[in-house]
Formats: C-alpha cells, sequence, structure tokens
C-alpha cells in the first residue's frame, strides 16, 4: 500500500531553477518538497550568464556574499567581424537593481550553494534519487506519486511547480504543446580551466564566417568556448581532446587536462502554449526553450520563479484567489517569447556563412557608428529588453502622475543605497520585507518604506530613510509604490488614492489592504 506525505507545495527538479523556487517558497511560509531524479545536482557547466535580477534573486535567498568570489561580475560583449575587425562593444546600461547588469558565473557553484541554501531551511524536504512519476489533479489539491529506492508513495500538495527541464516529464504528460522551432546548426561546447591571466571582462562573439565561435571568460581561469559544427563533421571526432585542442589553439594552448567538459548540443527555441494547467505550473526551460546567444535561458527560468512563488503561497495562505495564479503565465510568457526572438536573431548574426550576408552585417554595424541613437541602443545592450507588465497583478497608475513615478508600474523596483536615521547603509530590499511594501516619497530624497501583507511583515517596521544614490529624485512628494513581494511594481498613486489601488488589487488579493491596516497598528 502507498503512503502519503502531505506538503503545501511539491517541486520537481533540483537544478537552479527548482532550487530557487524551493527557497523563495520557504522564506514565504510555504512546507515544500523537491524531488530530483539524479543522485545529486549537476556537475556541468550549462548556463554561463547571469542579469541583474538573478542576482538580486541570490541577494534575497542569501548566497551572493559566497556566490560573488566565484563570478566575473559587470562583463560586456565584443563582436568580430569577418576579417577579425572589431564591430561593436557593448555593455549593459547602468546598473538599476543593486547588482551589475550582465556578469559570468559557474552553474555547479551556483547550485551547490542554492543546495546548501536549501537544507539549511527546515520548511524544505529534499529527495534526490527520486522520480515524480503520476500526477492527478483535483478541485482541492493535487496528487504526485513518487519513486524512490523505497518503492512507491503518495504526496499531496497544493500546487506543483515542474522545474524539470527542456524534455520535461511533467509537460508531457499534461499534453502542453510547445511552439516554436529547433535550430539545424549544431554548436560544439567546451569548457576548460587553468587559464592563465586575467580574464578581460567581456564575452567575444567571433563572426568570421567560416567557423563562428563564441569565447566566455570566468574567474578562476574558466573559459568557455563554442564553435559551430560544420556541414561533414562528426559529432563524436569533434570533441576528442585532440580535435578540442586544434578548434581552441588560435586562442590559447591546451592539454586534454585542461578540458572540463566537451559537447555537441542543438538550440531549441520553443515556448509552452501553457504554464499552468489546474494545479501545475511550468517554470524555467519545461515552460521555455532559447538559443545561448542572448544568456537568457537560466535568467528567464529564475523570473518564473521569483513572479511564481509569492502568488503561491499568497494562495495557500487564504490570502489570494486562483485567478492570481492565472496572472503568472500572463506577465511571464510574453516576455519569454520576446527572449526566444531575440536570442534567434542574435544567433543569426552570429552565425552567418554566407559571404554576402556577413558582409553586409559588418557593413550595417560599423555604419551604426556614425548614428547616435543607433550606437546608443547597440552598445548599451538596449536589444536586452526588461520585462515589463501591462497586465496582471498591476494597476495602471493614477492619472497625472509623474512619468518618473508611472513608468515604473509592472516593472521590477530600482535599488538604490539607503541610509538610515543612525546613519548605517544598506541596500533597499533589505527594508522591504518578504511581503508587500508601500514606497512613499516625502521630498528631499526621504522614503518612507512600510512593509506589510506577509507573516513576517511585523517584523520590519514602517522606517523613512535616504535615497543615497537619488534613483528617485524624479519622483515628486506625496507619491506612493506599492510594491509587490517579487519586488515589482503593482501601482503608482498619489498619496490620497492609496485605499484605491489597493481596491483595484481586491480582485486577486481580496484582503490587501485590510493587512496593510493591521500591520501598520502592529508597528
Amino acid at each position: 500500500m502507498e503512503s502519503t506525505q502531505e506538503t503545501d507545495v511539491l517541486v520537481i527538479g533540483a537544478g537552479p531553477v527548482g532550487l530557487t523556487a524551493a527557497n523563495l517558497l520557504a522564506d514565504q511560509g510555504m512546507r515544500v518538497m523537491i524531488v530530483e531524479r539524479r543522485e545529486t545536482t549537476s556537475d556541468e557547466p550549462r548556463a554561463i550568464s547571469v542579469t541583474d535580477e538573478t542576482l538580486r534573486v541570490m541577494a534575497e535567498i542569501g548566497i551572493m556574499d559566497q556566490l560573488g568570489p566565484e563570478m566575473l561580475m559587470d562583463t560586456g560583449a565584443r563582436y568580430y567581424g569577418r576579417k577579425g575587425q572589431l564591430l561593436a562593444e557593448v555593455r549593459p546600461a547602468s546598473p538599476r537593481l543593486g547588482q551589475p547588469g550582465k556578469s559570468q558565473f559557474d552553474q555547479p557553484v551556483m547550485e551547490t550553494l542554492l543546495l546548501e541554501a536549501a537544507r539549511s531551511r527546515a520548511l524544505i524536504d529534499i529527495r534526490f534519487d527520486t522520480e515524480a512519476f503520476r500526477i492527478t489533479d483535483s478541485p482541492e489539491h493535487v496528487d504526485t506519486v513518487i519513486i524512490d529506492d523505497q518503492g512507491k508513495k503518495t504526496v499531496r500538495s497544493k500546487w506543483i511547480v515542474a522545474c524539470d527541464g527542456g524534455r520535461s516529464p511533467v509537460r508531457a504528460q499534461l499534453g502542453i504543446p510547445m511552439e516554436g522551432s529547433t535550430q539545424t546548426e549544431k554548436w560544439i561546447v567546451v569548457d576548460i580551466l587553468n587559464t592563465p591571466g586575467d580574464p578581460a571582462k567581456f564575452a567575444e562573439f567571433h563572426c568570421n564566417g567560416t567557423r563562428p565561435a563564441v569565447v566566455v571568460p570566468g574567474v578562476k581561469g574558466r573559459r568557455r568556448y563554442e564553435f559551430m559544427l560544420l556541414p561533414g563533421e562528426d559529432a563524436t571526432s569533434v570533441v576528442q581532446p585532440e580535435a578540442v585542442a586544434a578548434m581552441i589553439a588560435p586562442f590559447q594552448e591546451i592539454t586534454p587536462a585542461h578540458i572540463r567538459r566537451a559537447a555537441v548540443y542543438v538550440a531549441h527555441q520553443r515556448v509552452a502554449l501553457n504554464y499552468r494547467i489546474g494545479h501545475v505550473l511550468l517554470a524555467g526551460d519545461a515552460a521555455h526553450m532559447m538559443p545561448p546567444f542572448a544568456g537568457q535561458a537560466l535568467n528567464a527560468g529564475i523570473r518564473d520563479v521569483a513572479n511564481v512563488a509569492w502568488k503561491i503561497a499568497a494562495n495557500v495562505r487564504g490570502a489570494a484567489t486562483e485567478a492570481l495564479l492565472d496572472t503568472y503565465a500572463s506577465e511571464r510568457r510574453p516576455h519569454a517569447v520576446d527572449m526566444v526572438r531575440l536570442s534567434e536573431r542574435i544567433g543569426k548574426v552570429v552565425m552567418s556563412r554566407n559571404p554576402t550576408v556577413t558582409r553586409m552585417r559588418d557593413s550595417t554595424i560599423t555604419a551604426l557608428g556614425i548614428v547616435p541613437a543607433a550606437k546608443n541602443w547597440l552598445a548599451g545592450m538596449k536589444f536586452l529588453k526588461q520585462p515589463h507588465f501591462t497586465k496582471g497583478c498591476v494597476v495602471p497608475p493614477s492619472p497625472g502622475l509623474a512619468a518618473a513615478a508611472s513608468t515604473l508600474v509592472g516593472r521590477s523596483l530600482p535599488q538604490p543605497r539607503l541610509r538610515r536615521t543612525q546613519g548605517k547603509e544598506l541596500p533597499m530590499d533589505d527594508l522591504l520585507g518578504q511581503g508587500w511594501a508601500l514606497v512613499r516619497f516625502n521630498g528631499n530624497n526621504q522614503i518612507q518604506i512600510t512593509p506589510f501583507g506577509s507573516p513576517k511583515a511585523s517584523e520590519a517596521p514602517q522606517e523613512t530613510v535616504i535615497d543615497i544614490d537619488g534613483v528617485f529624485e524624479g519622483i515628486p512628494a506625496g507619491t506612493t509604490l506599492i510594491v509587490r513581494p517579487d519586488r515589482y511594481v503593482a501601482a503608482a498613486t498619489n498619496r490620497q488614492n492609496e485605499k484605491e489601488a489597493l481596491s483595484a488589487l481586491s480582485t486577486l488579493l481580496p484582503n490587501l489592504g485590510s493587512r496593510l491596516t493591521a500591520n501598520s497598528k502592529a508597528a
């Protein structure tokens, strides 16, 4: 007879996305079980680029002090043409979120730190070498049969978050189709160790029209090479040490001992048509797969679980309707589609081997240098669109608000350094708490922060601080931002219309306004 175990949320898949989901859910007070078919976390360095938004989440979980030294922070990219000439040097725009816009990391290091963080949280039950076998949804819960070396068990949960990868068995069982295509070109990926010297803070895209290549530096001697697999080449032969050394030779000399990993992959550009069926939600590669050229695959997955974790917790606590969970797809899927398309477009620039196309590409990019707006758009990586929710758990800004406030609605809240009255400086997220927050602007860079709507809200009292960096100086006194637990701005309003803005969110979170009143009295 199968035994049954209850938990609030079952997370399927213990990669970086699943582990992030588990940590965020536990910090929202949820009991979490995470199951993974493998015996432990992956030791393969797959993803390699992280954005400021991902690092903001890592800081929230509490691993940035350990992760930071393992990263090459604040990196850009250089694009070289068919003759080896530098076409463009691009860097992210000025950081907004308290972290560098783009950095290079090592996935096994991140996974190890996320696993350690999960093991330190009493609410998380981690099950490796365990497979989710069958899912049965019901109106009030969802049952999952799991199999481990002890046999079969049934896990009853309120919700499932499926982070089980691009071949997602959960997605297959639910019959969720994906739209998109698969690249015909294959790429050879090589990770090496013991590269001497200090790395330049630029990934290099060698768009040479013969064998396009990408070189991505890292810290502690790590470096990645990606080469196009040419027609007629054998996928098995090209990953042998001698072949790998020959490809890398124009860049550096290596020995077989330097090779950490060599594999051939085919990139997909696909997005699930649905992110939710019943009480099951897809996240990460289970929901979307994209080519690596924009470095957005893992970052999209982290955005997914940061978006959905607090919504699940609110529903389990009885503070939100199930309609709030529908906003997960309406908010996240459009941006995932944008990132898939961007990755595909960048790939076409990098991969082309057609002489006419490569000549035109080089000429066009060079010509952008004489057009300031186009040059700034390219050099500032403004083609990398940030998420902007126009529907979902957001409220249209009040009429007549300053643009500096109204344009923040549906976007991630900037994170300046703040100064407390006693002089201590700290990042803004440290005062926002793990629930909702009102951010009221009093003029002269003074900000009043009122956390509310979280089981731990009483631990973070209302406080008035100074915006040291002047990030919000364009927002006039009397303006209020209503900030969600995932640091996105749900509403911008005048002080006198705060109740109306909270009321507009009541269809998704019926008691949000009353919880603000209760927490304010407690403070």
